[in-house]
């Protein structure tokens, strides 16, 4: 089959959208001009995901790992563009069911399928997505932007990622694991929350203490990070590697204390778990505590492609 087999009879069918032009130009038409970002996240076999995964549950990463960034800008997915490389030697049956789940999750975000590129390949599974979103309010919300004496959140649990991961190699069942393939977003409820209250957001895809640095340091601050206040998905096991891993796809960001109580009234709302984790201090230091008291952070913060 090739490319234009491939897109006739399986990308076509979830690609209906006008600005899509039925995947039959060279370039889209985008809708999206106001307050607009856009993102783009690449998933490799063996490296994002391991060979025996589900097509279906590699599918909805791909759009979930894009969808968790657009959320933590404060903003709504908009539009994709997808990249395939999609090896020879995988059956069409599994191309079948990765259009569906592809086609079924952009959907359920809200998001539109209107063009980009197949390629066959004789190497492993390679997907992207790059995908635009709205911000809901005046601007996104950058990395850039926290200032001293704001609080730190987080929503959901830190640790999924690592634990699920465990999981899937111990091939065990469990939230964990199923949250490893198919990344468990706080939803849109998030990008609400961080648009009305958060002074700097971004996504913990690349373990918390690691892009909480990156936070840090875009906004030219320090952090404290309280170690018990954590909301781990297994308090009881291998800290440090929870907080370190990644693949939790929550959203870490900041606030002014004087929105405290209205930011958790709109969370409740909104029927988001979000958890005060540390505060914003002067300075460009990382600081990990338990009790009060200095914890030494470790050698490695976070994910990093090498």
């Amino acid at each position: 089959m090739d490319e234009f087999d491939l897109i006739s009879r399986h990308l076509r069918k979830i690609a209906s959208t006008e600005g899509a032009l039925g995947l039959g130009d060279d370039v889209a038409r985008l809708t999206v001009r106001e307050a607009a970002i856009v993102t783009t996240d690449c998933l490799v076999e063996g490296v994002h995901f391991l060979p025996q995964d589900p097509i279906g549950t590699i599918a909805r990463k791909l759009v979930r790992v894009n969808v968790s960034d657009i959320h933590a800008k404060g903003a709504l997915p908009g539009e994709a563009l997808l990249v395939l490389g999609w090896p020879k030697d995988r059956a069409e049956s599994e191309l079948v069911a990765f259009v569906e789940a592809l086609g079924d999750d952009l959907g359920l975000w809200g998001a539109n399928l209107i063009g980009g590129d197949t390629v066959s390949t004789h190497g492993p599974l390679f997907l992207s997505l790059t995908l635009t979103g709205k911000a809901l309010g005046v601007s996104p919300v950058w990395r850039a932007g926290a200032h001293a004496g704001e609080d730190l959140w987080v929503t959901g649990r830190i640790g999924a990622g690592w634990c699920g991961l465990r999981e899937v190699l111990a091939e065990v069942s469990g939230p964990d694991a199923e949250h490893y393939r198919t990344p468990a977003l706080p939803g849109p409820g998030a990008a609400r929350l961080v648009a009305a209250h958060a002074s700097a957001s971004m996504d913990v895809s690349d373990g918390l203490l690691g892009d909480a640095a990156k936070l840090a340091e875009a906004s030219g601050v320090g952090l404290n990070i309280d170690l018990e206040a954590m909301p781990l998905a297994q308090p009881d096991t291998a800290v440090m590697d929870q907080i370190t891993h990644g693949d939790d796809y929550q959203i870490l960001f900041t606030a002014p204390v004087s929105n405290r109580e209205a930011l958790l009234a709109q969370a409740g709302q909104e029927g988001l778990k979000v958890t005060r984790i540390g505060e914003v201090t002067a300075g460009r230091e990382l600081r990990l505590l338990s009790n009060g008291n200095p914890v030494p952070l470790p050698q490695k913060l976070g994910f990093a492609h090498e």
